[in-house]
C-alpha cells in the first residue's frame, strides 16, 4: 500500500484519565500527525516509550501481553472499541493498534499515538496505543500498515468490528499476520457462520488461526446454567431422550431468527449429537445420535423493551424411559428463572445470575481464553447447517 509524504506533529503531555480508570498519578503522552508513513509510527512508539520515565527519571516498565489489532470501519464504533480496550488496560496490557479505514480515491494515512502511564505498586507500567487512519487505498495491504508497529514475538489478536466475513480484503489481509480472531457475528447474516466454520476445518485438525466469537460468549450464562441442569446424575440419562427444544430470542415475534437463537441451537446439537437438520414451519428438525428420533427445535421471538440479552429463554422437554422432564429458564432484568418439572420430584423453581455482561467484559473474556475453543467451533458448524437447512 503506497505512503505519503510525512506532515507535522505534535506532542501532549498530562492528558485526561482514559474510561474506567481511577488511578491517581496518571500521566499520558501523545502524538499526532497527518500524510505519515507506517514507520514513522512506529518510530514515535518507540520514542514517546523512551521519553517515559519515573519521578526519580528512570525508564518505566512497558506491560504488553500481546499485540491487540482493533479494526473498525465507522467512526463510533472505533470511539467505542477504543473505550473499551481502555478499561482493560490493567487486565490485559497490551500494545493496541487501532485502524479505522475511510473511503477514499488518494491513499494518505493520518495517525496518533497515545501513550499511557500507570503507577502500580510503587512502579510504573507504560501501555501504549496507536490509532491508524487510512484514508483510500487498497485493503488488501491493510497489514502493511499494522507490521511495523507490532511488537516481536508476542502473540497477535484481531478484534475485527466489521462484517465478519472471511471473504472481506481486510479481514484477509489481517488475519495473514494475526494468531487469534474475535469477531461478532451479531454484526453480519447467519448466511456466514459457513464461511467462519471453514477458517477452523483443516484436515489434519490444526489452524493457526483461532476463532473466538462474542456473540458466542454472551451465551455464557444460558449455556452453563442449562448445563448445570443435567450435571446431576439422575438427569443425565434424559439427554439421550431430548424430544423438543424452544428457544427464545431477543426480537419482534414475526423478525427473523438471530445470531443468538442460531448459535444456542448449534450448542445444544453438537452436544446432544444431533444432525441433518430439516427445515419445518417454526424451525428445524435433527437426527438424535442416540436414538435417531427426530429432536425438534422451534424458534421464537419476544423482545422486550430496553434489553441487551441474547435470548429471552429456553424451554427443553425429554423422556427418559417413562419419566419426563421439562425445563423452563426465562430471563429478566439480569436474573435467570429457571423452573424444573420432573416426574417423581417436586416442581423446583430457582432464581439464577443471568447477567448480559458490558462490551469490555465480553472482550475480556475472549482476550482470556487459551487456545482453540472445539465447543464453540462445533456449535458454530452446527449453527451453519441449521442456518443452510432453514434456507433451503
Amino acid at each position: 500500500m503506497p505512503e505519503t509524504v510525512p506532515g507535522r506533529a505534535t506532542v501532549i503531555t498530562d492528558g485526561v484519565s482514559p474510561a474506567g480508570t481511577d488511578v491517581d498519578g496518571w500521566h499520558m503522552m501523545r502524538w499526532e500527525a497527518k500524510s505519515v508513513r507506517a514507520d514513522m509510527v512506529a518510530q514515535q512508539l518507540l520514542d514517546l516509550r523512551q521519553a517515559a520515565t519515573d519521578e526519580e527519571g528512570a525508564p518505566v516498565t512497558r506491560a504488553s501481553v500481546m499485540n491487540l489489532i482493533v479494526y473498525a470501519p465507522v467512526a463510533d464504533v472505533a470511539r467505542q472499541a477504543i473505550e473499551s480496550v481502555d478499561q482493560l488496560a490493567m487486565r490485559h496490557p497490551s500494545r493496541v493498534i487501532v485502524v479505522a479505514p475511510t473511503r477514499g480515491r488518494d491513499f494518505k494515512l493520518d495517525a496518533e499515538v497515545i501513550l499511557n502511564r500507570y503507577p502500580l505498586s510503587g512502579h510504573h507500567l507504560v501501555f501504549e496505543r496507536a490509532v491508524l487512519r487510512p484514508h483510500g487505498g487498497a485493503p488488501e495491504g491493510t497489514d502493511t500498515l499494522v507490521i511495523p508497529l507490532l511488537i516481536p514475538h508476542l502473540q497477535s489478536v484481531l478484534w475485527w468490528l466489521g462484517l465478519p466475513d472471511p471473504s472481506e480484503p481486510a479481514l484477509k489481509s489481517l488475519s495473514q499476520i494475526c494468531d487469534r480472531l474475535i469477531v461478532d457475528t451479531n454484526r453480519g447474516d447467519p448466511q456466514l457462520f459457513s464461511a467462519l466454520a471453514g477458517l477452523c476445518a483443516n484436515p489434519d485438525g490444526r489452524s493457526r488461526l483461532v476463532l473466538g466469537d462474542m456473540a458466542w460468549t454472551r451465551l455464557d450464562g444460558f449455556r452453563e446454567v442449562l448445563a448445570a441442569v443435567f450435571d446431576e446424575p439422575r438427569r443425565s440419562g434424559y439427554l439421550d431422550g431430548v424430544e423438543r427444544i424452544e428457544i427464545t430470542g431477543t426480537r419482534p415475534a414475526r423478525g427473523e431468527v438471530s445470531v443468538a437463537e442460531l448459535l444456542f441451537a448449534g450448542w445444544l446439537s453438537s452436544r446432544l449429537g444431533c444432525s441433518q437438520p430439516e427445515k419445518t414451519r417454526a424451525g428445524v428438525t435433527l437426527a438424535s445420535g442416540a436414538t435417531g428420533r427426530r429432536v425438534e427445535v422451534v424458534f421464537a421471538g419476544r423482545a422486550e423493551s430496553a434489553s441487551a440479552a441474547p435470548l429471552q429463554g429456553v424451554r427443553l422437554a425429554a423422556r427418559s424411559g417413562r419419566k419426563e422432564l421439562q425445563v423452563d429458564l426465562v430471563q429478566h432484568h439480569g436474573e435467570g428463572h429457571l423452573e424444573l418439572r420432573e416426574a417423581g420430584h417436586q416442581l423446583m423453581r430457582r432464581t439464577v445470575p443471568l447477567p448480559t455482561p458490558e462490551e469490555s467484559e465480553v472482550l475480556s473474556r475472549e482476550l482470556a481464553r487459551m487456545g482453540r475453543d472445539r465447543v464453540f467451533e462445533d456449535a458454530l458448524l452446527s449453527a451453519a447447517r441449521i442456518a443452510a437447512a432453514r434456507e433451503a
